[in-house]
């Protein structure tokens, strides 16, 4: 288990040892919630699981929302900020700067951190994102890769969520690609 300022995290190394992949939760959840699913999409890589730095619902967050659900500015930079330093603490541990692989909350504070930091990090995975600084320029990005993953009829994101940072990664520079998943009617499924 690593401890890196007001974050914790656990490690499962694989004997392939591929490029680490860091994995962060979305709000009210913990650093189990998406071991399963990182293990399978990324087989063969070694996961560094984190949990969120607030107690959050019944679980954990990077950062903080406002009562009227948008984002706590001051609060989503410090959360950032503590991803960049485990990152950081992460730098010459592995032959390779980590992935990260973030949804929702995760996924909000992963992108900030990008922003803040790119050569912490040689790309991300984004599930149910939007874009931490929606008014801002990002600063360049030149090549760095990106997956988002949006929802179409997400009842907890606008639409222009995903369409808006993919955006922002692409006038900086970023190797981005946006995903538009939709839920099957009833009358499509098998």
């Amino acid at each position: 288990m690593l401890e890196s300022t007001e974050l914790r995290s656990w490690t499962w190394p694989t004997p392939e040892n591929l490029t680490p992949v860091v994995v962060l939760h979305g709000s009210g959840q913990d650093e189990n919630t998406l071991l399963s699913f990182a293990r399978a999409a990324c087989a063969g890589h070694t996961i560094i699981s984190v949990r969120g730095r607030i107690t959050w619902e019944k679980g954990f967050a990077f950062f903080r929302r406002n009562p009227d659900r948008t984002l706590d500015g001051a609060d989503l930079a410090h959360g950032a900020a503590a991803i960049q330093h485990l990152l950081e603490d992460l730098q010459g541990t592995y032959s390779e700067s980590p992935i990260l692989l973030g949804f929702s909350n995760g996924a909000i504070a992963a992108a900030a951190a990008v922003v803040g930091a790119s050569h912490l990090s040689a790309g991300a995975i984004l599930l149910r994102p939007l874009s931490p600084f929606p008014e801002r320029v990002f600063p360049p990005l030149e090549g760095y890769p990106v997956l988002l993953v949006s929802g179409e009829g997400d009842a907890r994101r606008n639409r222009a969520d995903g369409p808006t940072l993919a955006r922002q990664f692409e006038s900086a520079g970023a190797a981005t690609s946006l995903v538009a998943t939709r839920r099957p009617r009833a009358d499509e499924r098998r």
